[in-house]
């Protein structure tokens, strides 16, 4: 049978445990000390092996270099492109198309045939006056050697004449009346418009054809009073086209009006374009670059490279050992690529680009490509 502890055996267990209990704590402490220690001095080691936290903070910019360049601001004016020469074709004679010899596209001359109306309505009168002017001239002729023979009088010879030159007058006017009837082109040109068909109707009440010649077009617009200002007839101007993106082509100013347009303050202008080549067609939408301010061989940086600071037009210079520095800076033309500089830097300092907006004053900063 076992045996039961004293009182005083079992107060001396009790110190035991309570002695162990209040020493468990104290080392867990301990411990947790001696691993808040351990792991400090790791960070510091790796501190020390490691020094990577500055560079990593460094702001990364683009750069560039202030050098001298030619400096222009334009002002466009815009406008649609036509041909210098376009006719609208309205026949003269009335009647049914007989035939039709030329289509939309087909370049002509001058005086091509484009159709044919029936000619059965002047046919008559030309056949007729034709007849009387052969016969009237015949008359005055044989007059004439009896006149010159003496036979006849001076007043029978005037009126074999009279009737003669009368005779000869209603058949031109009979034989341009049937000219009507054939149409041509006045111009020389592209035909545009081809309204007719054979056995349709013509008539001087509707447009039946369209001619344009492009070899030379032009551009009619406006300017503003500033920008007349600097232009004259014979300057040479750079213009874009819609349909033919990143090109420029070459054009002249022809005229500039020396007053407003009636009810404005826009000064008309005319721009001639020399199309031999046939690129730019008719109605296509130009934009006119005309150069307002210019300035050559001066100090230029790009134009993002300038910034507001504290009320102040500054640039990021990088100074050695590629540290910022806010340098206020006199701007001239701006042009929206590049700016002119006046003042405060010098041609081969290094600026920045780009990134600027988070630069510190005096920090370094890591360049990039």
């Amino acid at each position: 049978m076992k045996k039961e502890k004293t009182k005083k055996e079992r107060n001396k267990d009790e110190g035991i445990f309570a002695w162990m209990k209040r020493h468990k704590i104290t080392s867990v402490i301990i411990i947790f000390l001696i691993v808040l220690t351990i792991y400090r001095i790791g960070d510091f080691v790796a501190d020390k092996i490691s020094p990577q936290e500055e560079e990593t903070t460094l702001t990364s910019v683009k750069v560039a270099t202030v050098g001298f360049e030619n400096i222009s601001k334009v002002t466009p004016m815009s406008g649609r492109i036509s041909a210098v020469e376009e006719a609208a074709i309205y026949p003269l004679g009335q009647g049914q198309v007989t035939a039709v010899h030329a289509k939309v596209g087909d370049y002509v001359k001058k005086g091509t045939l484009l159709f044919e109306i029936d000619k059965g309505t002047a046919a008559a009168p030309y056949s007729q006056a034709k007849a009387a002017y052969e016969l009237a001239r015949n008359t005055f002729n044989n007059v004439s050697v009896l006149y010159e023979q003496g036979a006849v009088s001076k007043s029978d010879y005037d009126n074999a004449r009279t009737q003669m030159i009368s005779a000869r007058e209603s058949y031109n006017l009979a034989a341009e009346q049937l000219s009507f009837y054939n149409v041509t082109s006045p111009i020389d040109g592209y035909v545009t418009a081809m309204n007719v068909s054979v056995g349709n109707m013509a008539s001087s009440a509707q447009m039946a054809a369209s001619v344009s010649n492009t070899t030379a077009l032009q551009i009619e617009t406006t300017a503003s009073e500033y920008v007349a200002g600097l232009i004259k007839a014979g300057d040479e101007v750079e213009l874009t086209v819609s349909n033919f993106e990143g090109r420029t082509f070459k054009g002249t100013v022809q005229s500039i009006s020396p007053a407003p347009a009636y009810g404005t303050y826009s000064y008309p202008v005319v721009i001639s374009i020399d199309n031999r080549d046939g690129e730019l067609m008719s109605g296509m939408f130009a934009e006119v670059k005309i150069a307002s301010e210019e300035a050559k061989h001066v100090l230029c940086v790009p134009s993002e490279a300038v910034i507001v600071k504290e009320g102040k037009t500054v640039v990021v210079t990088v100074n050695k050992g590629d540290i910022a520095r806010f340098t206020e800076v006199q701007t001239g033309i701006d042009n929206g690529e590049k700016t002119e500089i006046l003042s405060g830097v010098n041609e081969g300092n290094i600026i920045v680009v780009s990134g600027q907006d988070f630069v510190k004053d005096g920090t370094q900063v890591r360049i990039i490509n």
